[in-house]
């Protein structure tokens, strides 16, 4: 149940980002089926569960269109290989369907990991090679976030035990967070309806009072995607406004730790006007390793900074408008 409430957190974190969640089969689209799991994506060999599923309102230039699988896993334990290449081998089957006559249809789609424990090195190893994101929610920084999870998941498990259960209260927290506006005719008069609703305007609450209540996602020159969260409660504020007026602007990017912290962050402040603003996001482990690998010649974390996080791409929808930022990386003293 924790994971299945992140991944509704996360869906609700994502939407700034022009990230819509896809609930239902889509009439005229050949990729979305029903099936008795749920929503589906067909794929050359198989159909694909899709728990939650998003497409962007940007599309990149020269490319298709994005769809992305979103999975959270709220475990004690390191992610392993198999999730990963799961993950991996679900999007290489989607992405090779034959859309036949519905050429004007095609997507690409991209796969996110989220998870609260971290990842083994040969899951990140294999991840790196094959462009799945994944995306480490371990930190401190995060600690809020998965605090309101874990008392959601508590207060609604012994109303999600029996057939259809789940999706029931899946639904309504979609309702609760507003992310899918097909959810909003779940029956109110279904046992522990009261509750689950009670227990999802709770952790709405609390997501709106965690880091802004967004995520920002971020694309740097790698095969792998950012999500940034503000190091303070209003620093996701304090760079809207900032960027409002300075789209692209140069930035700072540093590795280091929260007093809290045991483990280290990257963090990405303004390089004239430090205190305007603080961001920041996390890499699994083997992935830092990767990108700093002495035989690729890539010797040290400045190096890394200017070759794959020189110009990150930030993009966010607000009231009905696309918004485009650029964060140049600037060499500190």
């Amino acid at each position: 149940m924790r994971g299945y409430l992140l991944e509704e957190a996360l869906a609700w974190l994502l939407r700034n980002s022009g990230y819509d969640l896809i609930t239902s089969v889509l009439p005229g689209d050949p990729w979305l089926v029903r099936s008795p799991a749920g929503l589906a994506v067909r794929g050359r060999g198989a159909d694909h569960q899709a728990d939650v599923l998003g497409e962007f309102a940007f599309t990149p230039p020269f490319s298709l269109p994005i769809r992305m699988f979103v999975e959270a896993k709220f475990h004690t334990t390191r992610i392993g290989l198999d999730t990963v290449r799961n993950a991996w081998a679900t999007v290489s089957d989607v992405n090779e369907f034959d859309v036949g006559s519905h050429s004007h249809a095609r997507y690409r789609y991209v796969y996110a990991l989220f998870s609260t424990s971290g990842f083994t090195a040969d899951a990140q190893r294999f991840a790196v090679t094959h462009q799945i994101s994944l995306i480490d929610l371990s930190l401190d920084v995060y600690r809020q976030l998965l605090a309101a999870i874990e008392t959601a998941a508590s207060q609604v498990h012994p109303h999600a035990l029996g057939h259809g259960r789940v999706h029931f209260v899946r639904s309504v927290f979609r309702t609760v967070l507003d992310t899918a506006g097909n959810a909003s005719d779940v029956d109110a008069t279904e046992p522990g309806w009261a509750l689950v609703h009670a227990a999802a305007a709770e952790m709405l609450g609390r997501l709106q009072a965690y880091s802004g209540g967004e995520f920002l996602l971020a694309f740097p020159p790698t095969p792998f995607v950012l999500t940034l969260t503000g190091a303070g409660s209003n620093d996701i504020e304090h760079f809207i406004r900032f960027a409002a007026e300075r789209p692209e602007h140069a930035v700072h990017i540093r590795r280091g730790r929260f007093e809290s912290e045991t483990t280290n962050g990257w963090f990405i402040e303004p390089a004239d006007a430090a205190d305007a603003y603080r961001l920041t996001f996390s890499l699994p482990r083997h992935i830092e390793e990767w990108i700093t690998d002495e035989r690729q010649g890539r010797t040290n974390t400045r190096v890394l900074k200017r070759r794959l996080l020189s110009a990150i791409m930030i993009y966010r929808w607000e009231q009905g408008v696309p918004k485009v930022y650029q964060l140049r990386y600037s060499p500190a003293a």
